[in-house]
């Protein structure tokens, strides 16, 4: 019985971390002027094989045989306005299902901003980030 009451208490208090990551963010209400997907060439991935022989007067006869696939690598990014600054930040996703935060331009958006990292909340509630790749000062 005790055991059992002391695999809840962890579960519980495993699940319950993300949830406390996010009540301590400062957030603060800007807003989303613009977002974009964005695919990048990151290189290809294959294999090759071959066999063959070699003569001894240096020719080779053989066939060989090799394919390669394509790699990219996808990224949101989000342009949001907050305070007196535009911020550029762009979200790695890193898995085919991954999507980026669901947010409507020019609507309000939470944010909270730690170092040169933005934590986005989409509209669905889910918590997004992404890496910090300009701060724009606005023209006054």
């Amino acid at each position: 019985m005790k055991r059992s009451l002391l695999v809840l208490l962890v579960i519980a208090s495993i699940m319950s971390v993300p949830t406390q990551a996010k009540d301590k963010r400062d957030w603060q209400t800007g807003k989303v002027l613009d977002t974009d997907e964005a695919r990048r060439y990151a290189g290809n991935i294959g294999n090759g094989s071959s066999t063959g022989t070699l003569s001894g007067n240096g020719t080779y006869s053989g066939s060989t045989t090799s394919s390669s696939t394509a790699i990219y690598r996808v990224y949101e990014t989000y342009v949001i306005e907050l305070g007196d600054y535009v911020y550029v930040a762009q979200e790695r996703l890193r898995w085919r299902w991954s999507k980026g935060a669901d947010l409507t331009v020019n609507a309000p958006v939470k944010v909270a901003i730690e170092k040169k990292t933005l934590y986005v909340l989409g509209e669905d509630g889910k918590e997004h980030e992404a890496e910090i790749t300009k701060k724009i000062l606005k023209a006054e």
